[in-house]
């Protein structure tokens, strides 16, 4: 009886571990046989994105229909336009704003076709306070970045072989800072906020940069593109002239002193008068 019993446990065993999936179909013939049921798994899925005043790229590219591998792990970047920052981004309903970091989001691997969704508002620009934006670009060992265009807001420069690069008229604002190299692929991005202060920048939690300057002043960056194509604020100076201190006469280049002149004048003028006395008294 155990022995059965045993048996009977071990047969159930199996048949829970192993279970064959089967359908019968009738030949014309008569004959029975097995149907086989499959299914066919996509090799690739779609991310739909939904955004306003935004773009999600990937490899620099810029798609409401962004078309990714399977199980692969996409590296997106969400930037808003100028005048703009993101407030909130979902994917597929889940919100994962707090795991942005300089812009950068990457998603894990992809087995559905999902929805990307981005929020923004609208930020201040002040445009009575602009900038002239000048500075150096390196990359992670030191080396300039040569060839490269930078925009700050809608507003670019290009860099020399040194590395050096100015960006014109830039008012007060938030704005993404994005440089591009000469095939025109995303190398580097960050945001930074300029406002009116002591000169002055911060990092900030999410990978962006605050920047503080006096009013129409001249600033000077240096910035490190990294390897994982953030950039990196190293350091701001500004560049603006102090303005003339109240009777500091202006330096016109000539190194004679005044007073040394007006000297000389007055010297002059007492020998011409002399002269005219003495030949008035011999002709008299």
């Amino acid at each position: 009886m155990k022995k059965i019993a045993a048996l009977l446990l071990c047969f159930c065993l199996i048949s829970a571990v192993q279970v064959s999936v089967f359908a019968e179909n009738t030949s014309e013939d008569g004959r029975d046989k097995a149907a086989v049921i499959s299914a066919t798994v996509p090799d690739s899925h779609t991310i739909t994105v939904i955004a306003d005043h935004a773009q999600s790229l990937l490899s620099g590219k810029a798609e409401s229909v962004i078309l990714v591998s399977r199980l692969s792990e996409p590296r997106l970047l969400i930037r808003p336009e100028a005048g703009y920052k993101v407030t909130k981004v979902t994917l597929n309903g889940e919100d994962i704003t707090n795991q942005l970091q300089g812009g950068y989001y990457t998603l894990s691997p992809v087995n559905e076709d999902k929805t990307l969704t981005v929020e923004t508002e609208a930020v201040k620009i002040n445009e009575d306070s602009r900038h002239d934006i000048s500075g150096t670009i390196t990359d992670g060992n030191g080396n300039p970045v040569s060839g490269a265009t930078v925009e700050i807001g809608g507003n670019t420069g290009k860099t020399d072989k040194n590395g050096n690069f100015t960006v014109t008229d830039v008012p007060d604002g938030r704005y993404p800072v994005t440089v591009t190299d000469k095939d025109g692929n995303i190398i580097g991005y960050t945001e930074v906020e300029i406002g009116n202060g002591e000169t002055d920048y911060m990092p900030n939690g999410d990978g962006s940069y605050t920047l503080t300057a006096p009013e129409n002043s001249a600033l000077q960056l240096t910035l490190t593109v990294t390897e994982d194509g953030k950039i990196t604020v190293d350091s701001l100076t500004d560049v603006t002239p102090e303005p003339e201190r109240p009777g500091s006469e202006p330096l016109t280049g000539d190194s004679n002193n005044i007073a040394v002149w007006l000297v000389m004048l007055s010297v002059s003028g007492c020998v011409i008068c002399a002269t005219a006395i003495r030949k008035k008294k011999h002709k008299n």
